[in-house]
């Protein structure tokens, strides 16, 4: 079930992006596991803004989905999946409910993604996400905060949907 994250769930949601990233192994992105969780203040300010989701599953939170708004369309921070609750469609319900809250609201959606890892671009590509080649001066912001944290721009893609 999807519903508003509660402001004394911010640890177990930082804990569910670390038990997600995992899924990374093996991968060019291994070297961020446990490095580049979004700062606490990221999850309190989507939660300010009511832009803070979670599946929660058996009384647990199985997965997240944290966003902001950044110029003038939602900016989607974080979708991420327990590592116990991976390969059920959770990511993807918890996508489609971004998408329908965007819609209702006339508003874009904007995420960041790497290009390597053969399921990501594909699954917003799936939703009806498509590259964004020249992003907004706040997306490109959030671009250029990830390079700093040591992610390779060659494998960052941007993606847009418009919700029309």
């Amino acid at each position: 079930m999807i519903r508003a994250a509660r402001s004394g769930e911010l640890g177990e949601i930082g804990a569910i992006e670390e038990s997600a990233d995992t899924l990374f192994r093996g991968t060019h992105l291994e070297w961020a596991i446990g490095k580049w969780p979004p700062p606490r203040d990221r999850y309190e300010r989507s939660l300010g803004e009511g832009r803070l989701w979670v599946w929660e599953e058996d009384d647990r939170i199985a997965g997240f989905l944290c966003a902001h708004a950044v110029d003038d369309l939602l900016y989607i921070d974080q979708l991420a999946v327990g590592a116990d609750f991976q390969r059920r469609g959770i990511g993807r319900k918890l996508m489609r409910h971004v998408i329908a809250h965007a819609r209702e609201r006339a508003t874009t959606l904007a995420l960041i993604t790497d290009r390597k890892i053969s399921w990501n671009e594909p699954f917003y590509a799936s939703l009806g996400f498509a590259e964004w080649p020249d992003p907004s001066p706040g997306v490109r912001a959030e671009l250029d905060v990830e390079y700093a944290d040591g992610f390779d721009p060659a494998t960052r893609i941007v993606m847009l949907l418009k919700a029309d």
